[in-house]
């Protein structure tokens, strides 16, 4: 049985305790502000006294927590004297509506081989009483056997009706409460599923962010290596175009004045072109000296 039906039947014990102890107990007042002379007046303030008691241990055991021990405490000797007060005081109405209360109180406190017992022991305290009743109905105050029947089937069924009702609420209350146990773990399992996916979306969130951090520091290298690139370009350019340009034009010039002069001295043009392409050559390796050191940064 689960704890929210344990709950509730712990509660619905406590109060019946309760009342119950303090009904015996009006009871028991009355019995004796209105006593008389007669022995069965005797009988009666003992099975008063008796099931007071049997209250009393029954709301002790209860503080106990042994809420089992307690129905039963509560149920089964009672029992017994609502069964001596029905058998040995015939003028006694009050036990049978008892009875019937008691059996209300077995059939939603009590489950399984326990609750069949005590119907059972119900059953057979009644076909007890039937059997003394119809030994001397009129000490019963019944007219004869016929009667004893009859009231003995209606209480029958009216304890029927009683115990029933209540064994049906009991079980239909258990069907939703169950109900309501499966949908509750449904949603604690959606609850730990959705747990687990927040979970996963802030792991792939954290990993996009640092792809995306990645992705801004390869940005920057490649925008460090372009501009670096553009660095090279921008000295290539300046190196083409100062330090190479100039040897190439004055060679360009010698060749020129080689071809206005009619009487030309070869040899020093030529020297002098030599000169000038060294010029070129010494800036070149310089050039590609700078480059060759720059590769990784182009590559």
């Amino acid at each position: 049985m689960s704890s929210s039906n344990n709950n509730i039947e712990e509660f619905f014990l406590k109060i019946i305790l309760k009342t119950s102890f303090v009904g015996v107990i009006l009871v028991t007042l009355a019995d004796f502000i209105f006593k008389s002379e007669k022995a069965t007046d005797n009988a009666s303030h003992i099975v008063d006294i008796s099931i007071l008691v049997c209250f009393s241990v029954a709301i002790v055991l209860n503080r106990m927590k042994k809420h089992k021990a307690s129905v039963i405490a509560a149920t089964f000797f009672p029992l017994l004297s609502l069964f001596y007060s029905t058998i040995f005081i015939p003028h006694s109405h009050s036990a049978m509506i008892a009875i019937f209360a008691i059996g209300f109180i077995i059939s939603i406190l009590l489950d399984g081989i326990s609750k069949s017992f005590m119907h059972g022991y119900i059953a057979a305290g009644m076909a007890v009483v039937l059997f003394f009743q119809l030994k001397d109905p009129v000490l019963y105050e019944k007219h004869d056997s016929n009667e004893v029947f009859t009231s003995f089937i209606i209480y029958m069924i009216v304890y029927f009706v009683i115990t029933y009702s209540a064994s049906a609420l009991k079980e239909k209350y258990n069907s939703i409460n169950l109900e309501l146990l499966v949908k509750n773990q449904e949603l604690i399992e959606k609850g730990k599923a959705i747990e687990k996916q927040n979970k996963e979306l802030i792991a792939s969130e954290n990993k996009m962010n640092e792809i995306n951090a990645h992705l801004e520091q390869i940005v920057e290298e490649r925008t460090n290596n372009v501009k670096s690139k553009n660095a090279y370009l921008v000295k290539y350019a300046f190196a083409n175009a100062h330090h190479v340009r100039g040897p190439l034009a004055r060679i360009l010039g010698l060749l020129q004045l080689a071809k206005m002069e009619q009487q030309t001295d070869y040899p020093f043009i030529l020297d002098k072109i030599a000169q000038q392409a060294a010029e070129i050559d010494e800036v070149l390796k310089n050039i590609n000296k700078e480059l060759e050191e720059g590769q990784d940064i182009f590559f």
